[in-house]
């Protein structure tokens, strides 16, 4: 393969990712999203898991891991047996993700190449299901999604989670206080890229314009976890904000507005909305 022009921002991302993936090896911690029938639909991680485990139908159907990273989501999509591409900007986050494949036996349904966002190189109308998890606010969001859609089958969708900008809670937080509590400065141990911001509802709004946008919100209180630490998690792992989350936003789903997180699913503009319950 020829040589993939990067623009600045690119670059500096593969440069971050090809360091951080030498500091923080990939794993996968656990098989549970995908195996048995444990859900937690609060958190948007798994619900993302549980739409595409959804969705498998039949052995064959095309996955792209859309900004695949070190591999970690590409193999639980492999388990549920999902035939996985993944690309990604850094050649280390590939290698790993290869490795990573290999060591959890799905080597023979995954395929994984350095590549960009904005200038996807498979062919139109390539994969059933698209997922991305914290990718598009890396990345030049139009032409990502113009791409994303142009390699999405008819009658495929994509899911990608993403954080997104609060007003309300960013104002705080972008002040010289919130930043002296939570650094918002390019950093390996806090996993923050020099060039990576937010989702806007700006940004929405484009992507809307491209596709079908089924949004889905959450983190209202669970933010707080980032600043609690453990206090927070039941035995399991799991975050009891988040159920509080999901609770308090089934009663009242205008407070969604104020989620720090959120899960779209895209599909072409003439096909039918995709659900989970």
């Amino acid at each position: 393969m020829a040589e993939i022009l990067l623009t600045g921002r690119q670059a500096r991302e593969r440069g971050y990712y090809d360091e951080f993936v030498k500091r923080s090896p990939p794993d996968v911690a656990s098989l549970a999203a995908v195996r048995g029938d444990t859900r937690r639909q609060w958190n948007p991680y798994w619900y993302v898991i549980d739409l595409v485990k959804r969705a498998f139908v039949a052995p064959g159907q095309q996955l792209l891991d859309f900004g695949c990273g070190p591999g970690s989501y590409a193999v639980l999509l492999a388990h549920i047996g999902y035939e996985v591409a993944g690309f990604d900007v850094s050649p280390g986050n590939i290698a790993a993700a290869r490795a990573l494949a290999d060591r959890y036996g799905v080597a023979g349904r995954t395929s994984f190449t350095v590549g960009t966002a904005e200038d996807l190189h498979y062919p139109s109308a390539s994969f059933d299901v698209i997922i991305g998890i914290d990718i598009l606010h890396h990345v030049d969001i139009v032409p990502a999604m113009q791409e994303c859609m142009r390699v999405l089958k008819p009658g495929g969708f994509a899911v990608f989670k993403e954080p997104i900008e609060v007003p309300i809670f960013d104002r705080v937080r972008n002040t010289r206080l919130g930043r002296a509590l939570r650094p918002k400065d390019a950093s390996f141990e806090r996993h923050v890229t020099e060039d990576e911001r937010k989702l806007t509802t700006r940004d929405v709004a484009a992507i809307r314009r491209l596709c079908r946008v089924e949004e889905r919100r959450f983190r209202v209180f669970s933010r707080l976890d980032a600043l609690a630490g453990q206090c927070f998690l039941s035995k399991s792992g799991a975050s009891r904000l988040e159920r509080f989350d999901q609770a308090v936003l089934e009663a009242c789903p205008p407070l969604g507005l104020f989620g720090g997180s959120v899960v779209l699913v895209c599909r072409h503009h003439q096909a039918a909305s995709v659900q989970a319950t």
